[in-house]
């Protein structure tokens, strides 16, 4: 399991890297064309198209957001609540969160899919728009895994050390 999640954490690293050079890519263009435009009186054309790709790209760091805690958390009314209800409120968000995460990333494949088949491209850059869709869609099915990282981790830090062995040694002894 440790490596699982381990390997897990490495992937989503990485993603973050790729969508952190997608950023500064974005930077780049915006600024070119905003030189091309008031200096040289001529926009740069596609841009706004590589723009909107390069934003979707940069949606697969949510997955390392999740993974490292990095989101914006308001526990005013659950962190009141004693540490096993926290705990199972949590569990029951991660289990919602899987479940959307699921629903728009199989639906952003599903997409991807249908825009294979009808050869859908992008109108000024004539590029096929499936890749984006499921880029973004393996953005959503990577925040799967990461609930999943976070979730556990979560549940490791609460836990007692005794606890942990002990389940550990009981859930051993059920496998012999």
């Amino acid at each position: 399991m440790a490596i699982t999640l381990k390997i897990i954490k490495a992937m989503t690293r990485y993603l973050m890297y790729v969508g952190y050079a997608a950023v500064v890519v974005l930077l780049a263009i915006t600024v070119w064309d905003v030189i091309a435009r008031y200096a040289f009186g001529k926009p740069s054309s596609g841009i706004t198209e590589i723009s909107q790709m390069l934003l979707i790209i940069t949606m697969i760091t949510m997955a390392h957001a999740i993974v490292d805690n990095r989101w914006i958390q308001v526990g005013v009314v659950v962190d009141k609540f004693p540490l096993k209800v926290n705990i199972a409120f949590e569990v029951g968000m991660a289990i919602v969160a899987v479940v959307i995460f699921f629903i728009i990333g199989s639906q952003l494949i599903i997409m991807a899919e249908l825009s294979v088949r009808i050869r859908e491209t992008y109108f000024v850059l004539g590029t096929p728009r499936w890749p984006m869709y499921a880029v973004l869609g393996i953005s959503f099915l990577a925040c799967i895994l990461a609930t999943f990282v976070y979730t556990v981790e979560r549940i490791k830090k609460v836990l007692p050390p005794k606890t942990a062995d002990a389940q550990v040694v009981a859930v051993e002894e059920e496998v012999k």
